[in-house]
């Protein structure tokens, strides 16, 4: 099978990483860019050209069809699959939850993951009080999380869909950075999906 197309953006991103494992669970072979060097490849004018914003990860289809935002091409590599790509919702209200999760993740988890974890790797200056806020807000989400989940193993319907994707992918910054024994032993049941998640084969290849 000839590749979709070319993923565009440093390999050990989890943004990147959410759409590589997509593409893995349905099979479609994906370029990537193991040599890309962010704030150095995607400023440049060739770059600029085809993708304005500059945002990595960005996506050129072997047709041409090009697209930014990891969820979004993550939801696009999802439907080269086919109408009844498994990773996709088979119903409106199915895929009104996938889309759901989907943004809880962007819009709520992440920015509080970053806020938390970022200050302590030197990515951004520390504030006491905003760490501190964040901090909090990614407890209270993890919490959310721990009660969807306590009486499911996927987040939508009984089968793995995108939205386990992305917030696996999302997950696994704060599993690998922050999170002591302590915290995964009070958040059970994200911890038993994480695990149940990370060790599918897609996220392994």
């Amino acid at each position: 099978m000839a590749p979709i197309g070319t993923l565009n953006g440093p390999m050990p991103n989890p943004r990147n990483y959410k759409v590589r494992v997509v593409a893995q669970f349905l099979g479609l072979e994906l370029n990537t860019t193991p040599d890309f060097v962010m704030n150095v490849d995607n400023k440049t004018e060739e770059y600029i050209a085809k993708f304005p914003t500059g945002k990595v990860p960005a996506f050129e289809g072997a047709n041409g069809f090009k697209l930014v935002d990891s969820s979004a091409i993550a939801y696009y590599v999802a439907s080269q699959a086919g109408s009844n790509s498994p990773l996709l919702g088979q119903t409106a209200e199915e895929t009104a939850e996938i889309l759901q999760y989907m943004f809880f993740a962007e819009a709520d988890f992440m920015p509080a993951l970053a806020g938390t974890v970022y200050p302590l790797l030197g990515y951004m200056p520390y504030v006491r009080p905003s760490q501190v806020h964040s901090e909090e807000q990614l407890f209270r989400f993890l919490g959310v999380l721990d009660a969807i989940l306590l009486t499911k193993t996927f987040l939508v319907g009984e089968r793995i869909t995108i939205a386990d994707v992305g917030f696996t992918c999302d997950l696994a910054m704060a599993y690998t950075t922050y999170l002591t024994l302590e915290d995964r032993k009070k958040f059970r049941n994200v911890t038993r999906y994480f695990k149940t998640m990370i060790n599918q084969p897609a996220f392994k290849a």
